[in-house]
């Protein structure tokens, strides 16, 4: 029987195998990826196209520009040919294209935002996160950028190959810090310039530029050769020196889409859903021969001396001529505001200190003599990091539901807090894309509008949400619609999509009139930030942290896991041995109690055998006679059973309150280790994934594209505490369930493979733990006899020196030792 039930297993993995095999050299996965795919070296680049991570170490790409309306959800974009011009009056002045920060990367900025604005769209660009810790770290790294970082600099390529001109610079980058060889030349490369050479390395355009910081360190000080205009038609050329460091955590940006190989939509762009009788057209991004909102170039205005803090407002008048090509009249002004929180001197050391956000503020003018009915729609971020998504446990609130490595949240008086997955948005998408049907997933049913009090993408440790705020003065703010939609490209063959869809949010206002002169306002703060407890806290955003079912339990074991941390010398990885010490240490009457249970059943073991063989026949006898022997020895076969489902809570909590602590992100078990640097993800101690095939060392493969170390310390101690206590099988029945344990064994190692390695950390200690405390308990006498007389250890550290105290060579304590080994 065993030998035909392993024949049957070794057959069912080879055909698996041999299928997955076949399957993943027919239909190789598309890896998920935030950075730009080349295009063909003939595709010509404008100087407003959106510009490639210039920053990153990764390969750089050439990009093509954005089509006139833009690229959104899964349309195609259409030539510009085809598309009809809107009948408009041409604008007075041509607005050129502006970049513009927010916040600074210094190590003494008070800001901990880095926010690039975009005046096309008057949208976001990018968000850092560039808060630093005590040791000028920044506290939230680029976890998969290992090469230095200069800065953001929303290349683009010059004609002809001459190199790669700079549309933006960021306060306290290493480019905006950068010191120059010519004297008086200023500090800090600018808008404008034009990169030629980057140490001996020609640039030619942001291939090269890419090519080159993919092989950079930080620290690593390079040497940037650039032209810079000097005036009057003349060009100055420079040599600066940078000292690259390393890459924060970018958390928003357009991501490149792989096909098209054109940038996704800007983060909170702005238009109009109605304009008195026109409004958007079902499936349609503006209103039908209106100025598009979303990619005209808005004016723009700094804020620098305003008191609560520093912004940019951007602005767009749409004339006369504008409202009178959709059957209109009078003029509108439509204004964005952005502002940045300033963390004051002394909370900069304090992390929870709300200082994660943008005000965002929208004003609606009537500039004409007569009431104006509007209303708009106003889109939210996209491009949050993937970071982690193949490895990643995160849960839905709800049950039979999953959720995705980026979703949609929201937050209604009347329905709560709620996700939505991104696989079913990807799902909802493909079916609507296949019913050739506009991709609308509304978050409420109820068609009235109703009051909102925030709605965001969330990942397993970061979000940004989109809060609402009305005046003390005035009702909640209302909406008609609040949707979620995927961004960029829905592929339905790319299976890696259900994970990593792309993810945003729409919001659509109920109609208001606007009289004469009047002005409609709303105002928005704009949390971008870490999904630390205290700090969502702060803004009413706890719900965030999603703990499972023993929320409470979850919450305080990371509350004592933190204190463990705060002690002088403890890191997170001591920390959590520490913590599951603490618990097995209070669960020890019930593990003892289930212990001694199992090793009752180690010594009855050979008389349950005698009384199968004795009534092999009659299952009631050999029923009534365990049951007889069961009282003999006062055992209960279903103590064990009981005493787990008592600590199934803790263990369940325990292991949430390390899945969703985002401080064991960037937190390494050994210091100056990069093995095992991110407690919060598998320990990473190979990549394998060019010698593997696809199936198992891909992203959406069996194992991963590591190895990694403390999932197979895991399993061995698994497979050992099981050779170690399992009783012996009485009959056949038992046998083979203990055969299909230790394949089941196996099989939990490949589950058990991409487990974040803070989490192996608590399994091996608590196997361990479990271990000594089955070795530090007294022997049971034979089934049937009292056990070994002599006096017996009462405490705890007694049977620690009986177990392994000195030994005794006298033939007494020999004698002794084999009875025990016998047992």
């Amino acid at each position: 029987m065993e030998k035909r039930f392993a024949l049957f297993l070794v057959l069912s993995a080879l055909i698996l195998f041999m299928h997955l095999t076949v399957q993943s050299l027919l239909h190789p996965p598309q890896p998920a990826d935030r950075k730009p795919a080349e295009v063909a070296e003939g595709d010509a680049v404008k100087p407003a196209a959106k510009p490639v991570p210039d920053g990153a170490g990764g390969p750089a790409a050439k990009v093509k520009p954005v089509p006139a309306g833009g690229e959104d959800q899964a349309a195609p974009a259409q030539p510009a040919a085809a598309k009809k011009p809107p009948a408009m009056s041409a604008p007075p002045v041509a607005v050129p294209d502006q970049r513009l920060t927010l916040g600074s990367m210094a190590s003494d900025s008070p800001y901990r935002l880095l926010v690039t604005l975009h005046n096309r769209g008057a949208g976001v660009e990018r968000i850092e996160l560039v808060q630093r810790t005590a040791t000028g770290r920044f506290r939230f790294q680029d976890l998969e950028q290992a090469s230095g970082y200069v800065g953001y600099l929303a290349l683009s390529d010059e004609p002809q190959g001459k190199g790669c001109r700079v549309n933006v610079v960021g306060p306290g980058t290493p480019a905006g810090t950068a010191k120059p060889e010519t004297p008086g030349a200023g500090d800090g490369l600018r808008a404008g310039d034009v990169i030629r050479r980057i140490d001996s390395t020609t640039v030619r355009d942001t291939i090269d530029w890419g090519r080159f910081l993919a092989d950079t360190k930080p620290e690593q000080t390079v040497r940037i050769a650039v032209t810079r205009a000097a005036g009057a038609g003349q060009a100055q050329d420079l040599t600066l020196s940078a000292t690259l460091t390393s890459a924060p955590l970018t958390l928003v940006q357009p991501e490149i889409q792989p096909k098209s190989g054109l940038p996704a939509p800007l983060s909170f762009l702005l238009t109009l859903e109605s304009l008195g009788d026109a409004s958007i057209p079902r499936g349609g991004q503006e209103i039908d021969k209106l100025t598009s909102l979303r990619d005209s170039n808005w004016q723009v205005r700094r804020l620098d001396d305003d008191p609560t803090g520093p912004g940019v407002e951007f602005k767009f008048v749409l004339t006369d001529g504008d409202l009178q090509a959709i059957g209109g009249a009078g003029s509108l002004e439509l204004v964005k505001r952005y502002r940045l929180a300033k963390t004051p001197p002394q909370e900069l050391a304090n992390s929870s200190f709300p200082s994660y956000h943008l005000q965002l503020e929208l004003e609606i003018r009537n500039l004409g003599d007569n009431p104006q009915q509007v209303a708009y729609r106003l889109d939210g971020s996209n491009g949050l990091p993937l970071e982690g998504w193949w490895y990643l446990a995160k849960i839905h609130p709800r049950m039979f539901a999953a959720a995705g490595a980026r979703d949609v949240i929201w937050n209604t008086p009347a329905t709560g807090h709620g996700l939505i997955g991104g696989s079913q948005i990807f799902s909802d998408a493909k079916a609507a894309l296949e019913k050739s049907q506009p991709v609308n997933i509304p978050l409420w049913a109820d068609p009235q509008p109703q009051p909102l009090n925030y709605v965001g993408v969330d990942t397993q440790y970061f979000a940004t949400v989109l809060e609402p705020q009305p005046s003390e003065t005035e009702p909640p703010l209302l909406f008609k619609q609040a949707l979620a939609l995927p961004v960029g490209e829905t592929d339905p063959d790319d299976k890696s999509k259900h994970k990593t869809t792309d993810v945003s949010f729409r919001l659509i206002s109920p109609a208001q009139t606007v009289p004469a002169g009047g002005v409609w306002k709303q105002a928005f703060t704009v949390f971008a930030g870490p999904k630390q407890p205290a700090l969502l806290t702060a803004y009413n955003l706890e719900r965030c942290i999603e703990y499972g079912w023993f929320r409470t339990i979850a919450k305080f074991l990371g509350a004592i896991l933190h204190v463990f941390e705060s002690l002088p010398g403890v890191n997170y990885g001591l920390a959590i041995i520490l913590l599951t010490v603490l618990v097995r240490s209070c669960m020890f009457p019930l593990s003892r109690k289930a212990a001694k249970n199992a090793q009752m059943m180690q010594e009855l073991a050979p008389e349950m055998k005698r009384l199968a063989e004795k009534h092999k026949d009659d299952m009631q006898k050999r029923a009534a006679a365990q049951r007889e022997l069961f009282a003999k020895h006062n055992y209960n076969p279903f103590g064990g059973c009981l005493l787990m489902f008592l600590q199934l809570p803790i263990f369940i909590g325990l292991y949430r309150a390390l899945s969703v602590d985002i401080e064991l992100r960037q937190a390494s078990l050994i210091p100056g280790l990069s093995w095992c640097s991110n407690l919060a993800g598998p320990d990473m101690l190979w990549y394998w994934k060019p010698y593997l095939p696809a199936f198992l060392a891909g992203e959406n493969g069996w194992l991963g594209p590591y190895l990694n170390v403390l999932p197979i310390v895991t399993i061995i101690l698994f497979l050992l505490q099981q050779k170690m206590f399992m009783p012996p099988a009485t009959d056949e029945q038992t046998r083979m369930q203990q055969q299909m344990m230790k394949y089941m064994m196996v099989f939990m190692g490949l589950l058990f493979f991409r487990v974040p390695s803070g989490l192996c950390i608590y399994f091996i200690a608590s196997s361990l733990w479990s271990v000594a405390e089955r070795k530090m308990l007294p022997p049971v006498g034979p089934a049937g006899k009292p056990a070994a007389a002599g006096p017996q250890p009462s405490s705890l550290w007694e049977r620690v020196a009986a177990r392994f105290g000195p030994v005794d060579d006298s033939d007494k304590a020999r004698s002794q030792r084999r009875q025990r080994k016998r047992r």
